[in-house]
């Protein structure tokens, strides 16, 4: 057998030694197969797992792709799931790239961040739920790009746009190329809004779209003397 192979094999579906960016594995394998100059390796497993470091994924299929650079490509497929720390993120196809810690969920995407709050009980990070059929997610980062009809949950904020992109590093959130959103009862259309998740604060101004902000009035009723006439 071809030595890239074995070594290969030594890294990929146990515990033997990457790069710092590459450290991974696989376990529950149920079939194994592919080309013995180890380019193209498939996997099968009704319990297929991939872990890299906090990274863990689960799927029923895997296709490992070496690349010109020496560089490997991971297609997980078939009821595919991440979780890492407080996200979650399932679809119906992944395309990982192991080196640079990114890739792309396509089919019927949902993202989960849970709410996480420090020892002494305060929100650190509030909930969101993001819904789409394409997502870009860098992985190290907590960073991502969401397109294809993505809508976006948040306890403060619902609705959707083009584009959704998000940067854990700065908690900015930016809803881009004509976005529609309900806050409470409110609506408010435009080209772009961002917020900032941290400080609880959000922007938007006018771009190719006007800004239009529809407000829920509830008129109250006047009773008691202000209905009566004054008597003199």
């Amino acid at each position: 057998m071809h030595l890239g192979l074995v070594a290969l094999i030594a890294v990929l579906v146990g515990n033997g030694p990457l790069r710092a960016a590459e450290k991974g594995y696989f376990k529950g394998i149920d079939r194994f197969y592919g080309d013995t100059d180890g380019r193209n390796l498939y996997m099968e497993g009704a319990a297929l797992e991939y872990l890299q470091d906090d990274l863990h994924l689960r799927s029923l299929r895997a296709e490992i792709r070496e690349k010109d650079d020496g560089s490997r490509e991971i297609i997980f497929a078939g009821e595919v799931l991440l979780t890492q720390e407080e996200i979650t993120v399932s679809g119906d196809r992944f395309a990982y790239h192991t080196g640079s810690e990114a890739g792309t969920f396509t089919g019927e995407v949902v993202l989960t961040r849970a709410e996480t709050r420090d020892d002494q009980g305060q929100v650190i990070k509030e909930g969101i739920t993001l819904a789409c059929g394409n997502l870009y997610l860098q992985t190290a980062q907590k960073a991502f790009t969401a397109t294809e009809q993505p809508t976006i949950e948040h306890r403060e904020f619902r609705g959707g746009g083009q584009i959704i992109s998000y940067q854990d590093e700065e908690e900015k959130l930016i809803i881009s190329g004509g976005f529609h959103l309900w806050m409470d009862e409110d609506e408010l259309l435009g080209d772009e809004i961002c917020f900032d998740l941290r400080q609880k604060t959000f922007e938007a101004r006018r771009g190719e779209l006007p800004l239009e902000l529809r407000l829920e009035i509830e008129e109250q009723e006047a009773t008691g003397p202000a209905d009566q006439p004054v008597s003199e």
